[in-house]
C-alpha cells in the first residue's frame, strides 16, 4: 500500500513539474526598413504544433512551450524566413522585438515602366495595374489573335465595337471615348490615329512581358490623347535562357491563328521574333445575310536585335510590320463582289510598318541616359460599294531622357518631339482633304521622392508646344501614404489635352463616306483626380484577402463632337460642344485567394453625362458594370480551369434611348504537360447578342445605317489552343 502512494505521488509531482515547465513567449514583429509592425506573420516553433500570427499591431503570443531550447521561425510573404533559438523559461520579461528583412527586388517582382523611374510597382505613388506575365499567359490561350479579351477584363476597361461589319473596336476607359485613351508600346506612341480601333485587333500577345495601365490623365506622361489614361504595352527581352513557343488556335467559327516567338541570347548579342498568322472566315450569326464576323487574313513579322557593348551601355534596334485584308457587309458580296455591284460591302486593307531604336546608358552612380525613337506608317484602302476612302499616316517620335538616382528619390528630366501626318489619297478636291500636319515639342520633368518612411510624392509638370494650336502647360502629382504596411492610400490629379484630328468613332460607323475637313477647332483640355485605397493581408497560411477601393473623376472640356443633325445623314461634321464632358465613379475590387481557389470580383459604378447637351448621361457608357471570377490552379499538376461572369447595366444612345442589360458568361481550362500545353475556351455561353434584343441594319441596303453597338454579335464562340515550348 505504501509503495503505490510513493508511485502515485512521483507521477503527481512529476506532471505538476511539466504542467509548470509550458511558458509563453510574445513578440513584435517589425519590418527592418520601415520599423513598421508586420500584420500575419506566421511563426511556429520547430519540432511541435505551436504557432501563431502577428495581429494589427504586429505583436503575437504562444503560450505552451516546453523548458529547454527551442528554436522560432518567422515567414513572411516578401521577406526573408526568420529562424530564432530561445532558452525557455526566458529571462528577459519584455516584450521582444523582431526585425524581417524584405527580400531583393527579383524575377518574381514587377517593375513599372510607364513612368520612365523603374520603380517596383508597390513603390510607385502612381496607380498602375498591371497585368503580369502569368495573365498574359492565359489571354494568349484563350485569345492568341488580338489583346482585346485581355484589356477587356480588366476594371474600367470597355471595348466598345464601332463597325458591325468590319469589326472594329474602341477602348474606353472610365467610360470616356476611345479617342481619349494613349496607346504604347514600349513606351513608343505606335498606335492611334487613322489606325482608329483596328489597332487593338492587330497585335497579337505572345511576346508581351506585361501591360501597365494607368487610368485618368496621364498627359504629364506622354503627351496628348492620354485624357482618360494610357495602355503601355511591355514586351519581352532576350535572357540567357532561350525561349521558342509555337501556338495554334482554332475557333468553331472558322478563327485561325497561328504565332510563334523566339528569344535568344549569346554573348553580347541578343534576338527575338514574332511571327503571327490570323485568318478568319464571314459569318452571319444572326440570319440576316449580312456578317457579324468579318473575314479577314493577317500577317505580324516583328524582329528586334539586341546588343550589350559592356555592362553600362546597351542598344537596341526592332521593326514591326503588319498586313491586314479585312471584309465585311452582305454575304453575297463578299463571295462574289463582281456580279454583286449593288450589294453593301466594308473592305479595309491595311499596311502598318514601325522602326524603332532605343540606347541605354547607365553610369557608375546609377544614372541612367535615355535616347529613343521610332519612325511609322500606317495605308489604309478603305472601300465600299458606293465610296473609298484612302490616305497614308505617318508618324515620327524622338526622346533623350535622365534619370538621376539617389537615396531618397528618382528624377527623371528629358526632351521630346513628336510629328503626326495624314496624307489623303484618292480623287477628291483639295477644299475636302483632311490632311494635317502636326509638329509638337514637349519638356517634362518628374520626380519619384520618397520624402519619409510612410509617404512617397510622384510631382511632375510638362510643356508641350504646337505650331497649330500653341501651349499647353500640364502639371500633375500623385501622393502615397502608408497608414501600416498592408494598408495604403494613393491620390493623383493631372491635366490632359488632345489636338482634334478627324479620326473618331463617329467617322468609323459611318465608313468616312463624308467627313468635313476640321475648321476652327480649338484643342480639348481636361483635369482629372483619383483616389485610391489598398488593404492586403495573409489571413492564415493558405487564405490572402485583397480589397481595393478607387474613386474617379475626370472632366473634358470644349470637347470635339459630331454634329448630331448631320449625322443622321451619315455626315461628321465635327464642332467643339459648349460644355463638359464628366466623368466620374467609384471601382471597388475583391480578390480572395484560398490555397489552389482565386475569387475575383471587380464591379465599376459610372457616371459619365454631357453638360452640353441637357446633362444627358454619355452613351454607350454602362452606368453599373460587373466582372466576377473563380479560377482553380493546381501548379503541380499544370491545371487551370476558370469561369467567369460579367453584367453589363443599362447603356444609353446618342438619341436618348435605353438599352437592355445583359449577363456574359464565359469557362475555360488549361493543361500543362511539361513543354506541352493544352487549352479550351468558350466565350458568351448564354448566346447574347444584339440582334436578339433588335434589328441593327435600317435601308438602304445598298448603303445601310448600322445602329450603334452596345452587345455581342458573334454569339458563342469555342476555341482550343495547343501550345509547344521547345525550351
Amino acid at each position: 500500500m505504501i509503495k503505490k502512494i510513493t508511485i502515485a505521488i512521483f507521477i503527481f509531482i512529476n506532471s505538476a513539474s511539466i504542467i509548470l515547465a509550458q511558458n509563453s513567449f510574445t513578440a513584435l514583429v517589425k519590418d527592418k526598413e520601415t520599423k513598421e509592425p508586420l500584420i500575419g506573420v506566421n511563426v511556429v516553433v520547430e519540432g511541435i504544433t505551436k504557432g501563431a500570427s502577428s495581429d494589427l499591431n504586429g505583436k503575437l503570443t504562444i503560450h505552451n512551450i516546453p523548458n529547454g531550447k527551442q528554436t522560432l521561425v518567422f515567414s513572411y510573404i516578401g521577406y526573408e524566413t526568420v529562424e530564432k533559438s530561445y532558452l525557455f523559461p526566458l529571462n528577459e520579461t519584455t516584450t521582444i522585438v523582431v526585425y524581417l528583412e524584405p527580400l531583393p527586388i527579383s524575377l518574381g517582382e514587377v517593375i513599372a515602366y510607364s513612368t520612365r523611374t523603374n520603380n517596383r510597382i508597390e513603390e510607385v505613388p502612381t496607380r498602375i495595374e498591371v497585368i503580369g506575365q502569368e495573365e498574359v499567359r492565359e489571354g494568349s490561350a484563350i485569345n492568341p489573335g488580338n489583346i482585346t479579351r485581355m484589356l477587356g477584363e480588366n476594371s474600367g476597361i470597355q471595348i466598345q465595337k464601332t463597325s458591325a461589319v468590319s469589326g472594329n473596336v474602341s477602348l474606353r476607359i472610365q467610360g470616356l471615348p476611345g479617342k481619349y485613351t494613349q496607346l504604347l508600346q514600349d513606351g513608343f506612341p505606335m498606335y492611334g490615329g487613322f489606325s482608329s480601333g483596328l489597332s487593338l485587333l492587330q497585335i497579337p500577345p505572345l511576346d508581351l512581358q506585361q501591360v501597365e495601365i494607368i487610368k485618368g490623365s496621364s498627359s504629364t506622361l506622354y503627351g496628348g490623347d492620354a485624357i482618360a489614361g494610357i495602355v503601355n504595352l511591355i514586351t519581352k527581352t532576350p535572357s540567357d535562357k532561350p525561349e521558342f513557343s509555337v501556338l495554334f488556335n482554332q475557333t468553331h467559327k472558322g478563327g485561325t491563328d497561328l504565332s510563334s516567338y523566339f528569344s535568344g541570347k549569346r554573348g553580347k548579342f541578343g534576338f527575338t521574333m514574332l511571327a503571327a498568322f490570323n485568318a478568319q472566315q464571314a459569318k452571319d450569326v444572326s440570319g440576316n445575310y449580312f456578317t457579324d464576323i468579318p473575314k479577314y487574313n493577317r500577317t505580324v513579322i516583328s524582329p528586334k536585335l539586341f546588343y550589350d557593348f559592356d555592362e553600362n551601355n546597351h542598344l537596341f534596334v526592332g521593326l514591326s510590320s503588319v498586313f491586314e485584308n479585312r471584309i465585311g457587309g452582305n454575304m453575297k458580296a463578299i463571295n462574289d463582289k463582281a456580279n454583286n455591284p449593288n450589294s453593301f460591302f466594308e473592305e479595309n486593307k491595311t499596311k502598318r510598318f514601325n522602326g524603332y531604336l532605343k540606347y541605354k546608358h547607365i553610369s557608375k552612380t546609377g544614372n541612367i541616359l535615355t535616347l529613343k525613337g521610332n519612325i511609322g506608317s500606317f495605308e489604309r484602302n478603305l472601300t465600299t460599294n458606293v465610296n473609298t476612302f484612302k490616305g497614308l499616316q505617318t508618324t515620327a517620335f524622338s526622346e533623350l531622357s535622365y534619370l538621376l538616382n539617389t537615396e531618397k528619390q528618382k528624377f527623371v528630366s528629358g526632351i521630346n518631339f513628336y510629328y503626326d501626318n495624314f496624307n489623303q489619297k484618292g480623287l477628291v478636291t483639295k477644299q475636302a482633304l483632311l490632311d494635317y500636319d502636326h509638329k509638337i515639342v514637349g519638356v517634362f520633368f518628374q520626380d519619384n521622392w520618397a520624402l519619409a518612411k510612410k509617404i512617397s510624392l510622384e510631382p511632375g509638370v510638362r510643356f508641350d508646344y504646337n505650331l497649330n494650336y500653341s501651349c499647353f502647360l500640364l502639371p500633375r502629382l500623385a501622393v502615397k501614404y502608408h497608414f501600416t504596411d498592408n494598408f495604403f492610400t494613393r491620390i493623383s490629379s493631372g491635366l490632359g489635352y488632345k489636338i482634334p484630328t478627324p479620326f473618331t468613332d463617329d467617322a468609323e460607323r459611318t465608313r468616312y463616306q463624308d467627313v468635313k475637313p476640321l475648321s476652327g477647332l480649338e484643342a480639348e483640355r481636361s483635369v482629372g483626380a483619383n483616389w485610391d485605397l489598398n488593404f492586403k493581408i495573409p489571413v492564415s497560411d493558405k487564405l490572402f484577402l485583397s480589397i481595393n477601393q478607387s474613386f474617379f473623376l475626370t472632366n473634358v472640356y470644349n470637347p470635339v463632337i459630331a454634329n448630331p443633325d448631320s449625322l443622321i445623314n451619315q455626315t461628321v461634321f465635327c464642332q467643339n460642344a459648349n460644355g463638359v464632358i464628366q466623368s466620374k465613379g467609384l471601382n471597388t475590387i475583391i480578390s480572395v485567394t484560398f490555397d489552389e481557389l482565386i475569387f475575383y470580383v471587380d464591379y465599376t459604378y459610372l457616371d459619365a453625362r454631357k453638360t452640353y447637351d441637357d446633362n444627358k448621361p454619355l452613351e454607350l457608357a454602362p452606368q453599373n458594370r460587373l466582372s466576377t471570377m473563380l479560377v482553380y490552379e493546381d501548379e503541380d499538376e499544370g491545371w487551370k480551369a476558370g469561369i467567369e461572369a460579367f453584367y453589363y447595366g443599362d447603356q444609353y444612345l446618342e438619341n436618348g434611348s435605353k438599352t437592355p442589360n445583359y449577363w456574359r458568361f464565359d469557362a475555360m481550362a488549361q493543361k500543362e504537360f511539361d513543354r506541352f500545353t493544352i487549352a479550351m475556351n468558350v466565350e458568351n455561353i448564354l448566346d447574347v447578342r444584339q440582334t436578339r434584343y433588335e434589328n441593327i441594319i435600317h435601308p438602304p441596303l445598298s448603303n445601310p445605317v448600322f445602329n450603334e453597338l452596345y452587345a455581342p454579335l458573334d454569339g458563342i464562340v469555342g476555341n482550343i489552343v495547343l501550345k509547344y515550348d521547345f525550351y
